[in-house]
């Protein structure tokens, strides 16, 4: 009974080591590096770049200005707005003390105005669907691109399993296999790149019909200013009734609206940070255009990062989401941070060229990505990291 206790005690010693207090040592540990959380920071209008505030590697806090856009143009329709919800206001008090001939006159040219502005929607609108159209055209070429690199990427993957198993008879030599990896993972980067490509070429196809459905709506807007300026002018020549006075007063519900549109608009020219974080990447310099949608910065979030590996299949019942593992770095030995499995792959792969030895490649594993909530004052993007996982019993 006394050696029982004594074993025991030994037992419970042990597993109090430091680095092992809460995870079960495998026969090789999951490396991968560590990555920063990135979040792009997008314009929202377009124009000159007036100032950039801030370089690479700055750290800023939410709400900070990192560059500024002229703001000329949009102070202009700032004005603008804020003179027509100001005429809209002096016709509907005018309409409502009496029709004059000089509120006849300005009716008239209330309709010149509605008509102008409807040969300028319309122009707009051609030009949109121009656009629209070469963007369906880009698209749907890289589409085809796109499908063709599929068909390529999955010739060369059953390639390699067939050169897998004669490597394995000893019928092919090391190099023409290992060739025929390099096959399949350049395959893989083809199909990556143009499945991004395709992405944006999706984007700018969606913005192009945005572009159209906005170039409509403006049409749609001068056609019904116009209609109404005809109607406004009509009953001012007849007089002033109720209807007159309604039509005024949604006249001024509009002007106002589009007063705190170009206010808006005027707020976006400054660029700020959404979140408290650091700057990796500035896209913009000072006297370059930018366009609305265009990612002027890409930042990382303030205390956030993550980390990567990847799991063979027979293991992969040892990782869960929400679980918690042991990250360990060479920067500081002896020491185990925490870290939150946050995401497991449901589709396998073959493992990254870069992660394990020439046999190990030929495995199929499963991602499997861990947010990293100890140590964010030690950790760094960059850092090459090993993770232990919970053992079979799981965390203590």
């Amino acid at each position: 009974m006394y050696r029982r206790f004594l074993l025991i005690c030994l037992a419970g010693s042990l597993a109090v080591l430091p680095g092992c207090t809460w995870f079960q040592p495998r026969e090789w540990p999951l490396s991968g590096t560590i990555e920063a959380v990135e979040l792009p920071v997008v314009a929202e209008v377009g124009g000159l770049v007036t100032a950039v505030k801030v370089d690479d590697g700055a750290v800023v806090k939410k709400g900070q200005v990192l560059a500024e856009i002229d703001k000329r143009s949009y102070q202009a329709g700032v004005r603008e707005a804020e003179a027509a919800l100001a005429q809209a206001q002096a016709r509907l008090e005018e309409a409502q003390a009496g029709s004059r001939d000089s509120t006849i006159r300005r009716g008239i040219a209330a309709v010149d105005q509605a008509d102008a502005a409807i040969r300028l929607a319309e122009a707009r609108r051609k030009q949109a669907e121009a656009g629209l159209d070469r963007a369906k055209e880009q698209m749907d070429q890289v589409a085809s691109q796109l499908e063709g690199a599929k068909r390529t990427l999955a010739y060369q993957e059953n390639r390699l399993r067939e050169a897998a198993q004669l490597y394995e008879r000893g019928a092919i030599a090391k190099q023409e296999y290992e060739a025929k990896q390099e096959a399949v993972n350049q395959a893989r980067t083809q199909v990556n790149q143009l499945a991004a490509q395709l992405e944006a070429a999706r984007s700018q196809y969606a913005a192009a019909r945005e572009d159209v459905a906005a170039a409509l709506a403006q049409t749609g807007t001068a056609q019904a200013q116009r209609a109404g300026a005809q109607a406004e002018l009509d009953q001012l020549k007849e007089g002033s009734t109720d209807y007159a006075i309604r039509a005024l007063l949604a006249a001024k519900e509009q002007a106002q609206a589009r007063l705190e549109l170009a206010r808006l608009q005027l707020e976006k020219a400054v660029i700020t940070a959404p979140e408290d974080g650091v700057v990796l990447r500035s896209s913009v310099t000072q006297g370059e255009v930018a366009k609305p949608g265009a990612t002027l910065f890409t930042m990382r979030k303030a205390d956030h990062l993550e980390l990567k590996v990847y799991i063979p299949e027979a293991e992969l019942g040892r990782v869960r989401p929400d679980e918690t593992v042991g990250i360990q770095v060479d920067a500081y030995p002896g020491e185990t941070f925490r870290g939150v499995i946050s995401a497991v792959a449901d589709k396998a792969e073959f493992t990254p060229k870069n992660v394990q030895t020439p046999d190990e490649r030929t495995k199929l594993v499963f991602a499997v990505t861990i947010r990293i909530s100890e140590g964010l004052d030690k950790l760094k993007p960059g850092m090459p990291a090993d993770v232990l996982l919970p053992g079979k019993e799981g965390a203590q």
